[in-house]
């Protein structure tokens, strides 16, 4: 029998700190999870957001792999990874500040230059960068500019990492409001608006620009944007649900949980009845449901005298409720608000009516 023997390189041990290898953008969680210990909650926020220009957004949203793949959920459960970055994000990131983004860049560009090295820096840390930048390591760009497309997540930090690099960089935003699904797509009692607008400010106080109501192909052409920068970023993101291929999925009263969403924030709700299907069993099918709730809420209040009563919501979720994807706190706090849940249930077809508008 043949025998497989690997030795361990840098890489393989890097594999071992399985928090921080299972994070998209390789945060030191074991870092500032230690720091926190420590009683440097400074230190720990650098650390949190030396990778990731939006970490005080992944202190409430973030889909946590790092817990996950924590080592101490083997012994009884995971350390709560996500809540601790939060809580170093509400003492020490933007949205603790009222500057408008500028007194933070002081704060961050004073932090780097007192930066001690330490355990576990991964490549993707912006500590090296900021640093290169200012011992003039790094030279700056001069009269180049970047056209990012979407100003989401992905726009945001490709905005703000060029930015460092001093490009002129301008976002062209297709909504009224900067930071994509940050803004249309999460409910507010999930992410307050002003966390993702100080985040946003953070970026724009950087010499970003913004157009927001434009949507590249008919308020201006792609040549036209390749025209007057030196380089474009596509960063649109996923802003549609996929369909469900049933019949009737197309009825009049179907909407995608991503659309529905969005409307809800723009202020342009669709009209509900008084009983709803939610289907999905993950964390947006919750963040559809309990949005429902609060807009049906608010429609039985302005009819309250002509439609008496509260209206019903359904979530139905394949998944067993061991198996649902989505966040423990999540499928607690939706029972709590009243939706009713269907475990193990999925549909087989939207009836309709003659009308063709859903009924079942």
């Amino acid at each position: 029998m043949g025998v497989k023997v690997e030795v361990p390189d840098r890489q393989y041990w890097k594999e071992q700190i399985k928090c921080q290898a299972a994070c998209p953008v390789h945060t030191d969680a074991r870092g500032y999870v230690r720091a926190i210990a420590e009683g440097d909650d400074a230190l720990a926020y650098l650390i949190a957001r030396g990778p990731n220009p939006l970490a005080s957004v992944c202190g409430r949203v973030c889909g946590a792999p790092c817990e996950t793949a924590c080592r101490r959920g083997d012994v009884d459960k995971p350390i709560a990874i996500r809540a601790l970055k939060r809580f170093v994000c509400d003492r020490f990131g933007p949205e603790s500040r009222k500057d408008n983004g500028s007194a933070f860049i002081a704060f961050l560009k004073e932090a780097a230059l007192q930066a001690q090295p330490r355990a576990c820096l991964d490549g993707d840390e912006l500590l090296f960068l900021l640093q290169g930048l200012m011992r003039g390591d790094i030279a700056p760009v001069t009269d180049k500019s970047v056209g990012v497309i979407g100003s989401g997540p992905a726009g945001l930090a490709a905005a703000h990492d060029l930015a460092l690099l001093s490009f002129a960089v301008t976002m062209y935003e297709m909504e009224p409001v900067l930071a994509g699904m940050l803004t249309t797509g999460i409910p507010e009692y999930r992410l307050p608006r002003d966390l993702v607008q100080a985040e946003v400010d953070v970026i724009l106080a950087m010499g970003v620009k913004a157009v927001t109501n434009c949507r590249v192909g008919e308020d201006i052409s792609f040549p036209d944007l390749r025209a007057g920068h030196d380089a474009v970023v596509i960063a649109t993101g996923a802003k549609s649900s996929r369909k469900l291929n049933l019949p009737g999925a197309d009825a009049k009263g179907v909407y995608g949980g991503v659309e529905f969403l969005r409307d809800v924030f723009l202020g342009r709700p669709p009209t509900l009845g008084q009983r709803v299907v939610v289907i999905g069993g993950g964390n947006v099918a919750y963040d559809v449901g309990r949005t429902v709730l609060r807009q049906i809420s608010l429609d039985a209040a302005r009819t309250a005298v002509r439609r008496p009563g509260v209206g019903k919501v359904h979530l139905c979720s394949l998944e067993s409720l061991e198996e649902m994807p989505a966040d423990d706190i999540e499928i607690i706090e939706g029972d709590e608000e009243g939706i009713v849940r269907c475990n193990s249930v999925g549909p087989k077809a939207m009836l309709t009516d003659a009308q063709g508008a859903v009924r079942g």
